[in-house]
């Protein structure tokens, strides 16, 4: 069974600030973040958001040296769950919170 795979930039009131970057479900996940971040920069600059020191917060699927580069060269904060196999030190409980509610809000649409 095939589905689609989606990433949706939201913020803290899981309003959706960029357009979906969508593939097909048996697509890695990681590389379409990186395919999304330019849209969501382009979008922010477009309604006048400033999203320097802004905190992304991701899964662990999206844990690896490049996704975090590229976030934090976009002048964010990378919070994404530490993956198994690359350690990280623990994330801001705030944001914890902020990620929780946020996953919660997308699974009941």
């Amino acid at each position: 069974m095939k589905g689609d795979k989606i990433v949706a930039f939201c913020d803290c009131n899981c309003n959706v600030i960029a357009p979906f970057v969508a593939a097909a479900g048996n697509r890695n996940e990681s590389p379409l973040l990186r395919e999304a971040l330019p849209q969501v920069i382009r979008i922010a600059h477009a309604i006048g958001l400033d999203l320097q020191g802004a905190i992304v917060s991701l899964d662990g699927v999206y844990d690896c040296r490049k996704n975090r580069k590229a976030i934090f060269n976009r002048g964010m904060i990378p919070n994404i769950n530490a993956n198994r196999v690359v350690e990280k030190s623990p994330s801001e409980p705030q944001a914890a919170l902020r990620r929780f509610h946020i996953q919660r809000a997308i699974q009941y649409d």
